[in-house]
């Protein structure tokens, strides 16, 4: 990660929702800063993601390995972290661990939710 310009990020994470009369009430944010890298995912990238994903804001982010990071879930059984920059949140859409040895890292997707979802 050194290679690349570091900025201030949040992992927010939420924890304890349940369904309240039929509706998922979400669990308390809970937040941790970190240092990682910021850029826009590249046209390749995008090319994995499925189709509804790749229209909106996507971005790869660098980050330490001492964290652990959720992805969205396919099943939806747990709620994905989400990665805040500059007040924004996105939603980690993958999470692939890369430890090494020498460049231990996290390599993350993150997409801009849809608005009102957020």
């Amino acid at each position: 990660m050194s290679l690349f310009r570091n900025i201030a990020l949040v992992r927010r994470r939420r924890t304890g929702g349940a369904h309240v009369q039929g509706r998922w009430k979400p669990g308390e944010p809970s937040d941790e800063a970190f240092r990682g890298s910021w850029q826009p995912a590249s046209g390749k990238t995008l090319e994995l993601l499925p189709e509804g994903k790749r229209i909106r804001e996507v971005y790869r982010c660098f980050a330490p390995i001492s964290l652990d990071f959720r992805p969205a879930d396919a099943h939806g059984d747990e709620e994905a972290d989400t990665v805040v920059m500059r007040g924004a949140e996105y939603e980690v859409t993958t999470a692939s661990r890369w430890d090494n040895g020498m460049l231990s890292h996290w390599d993350l997707l993150c997409t801009r939710p849809k608005e009102g979802r957020k």
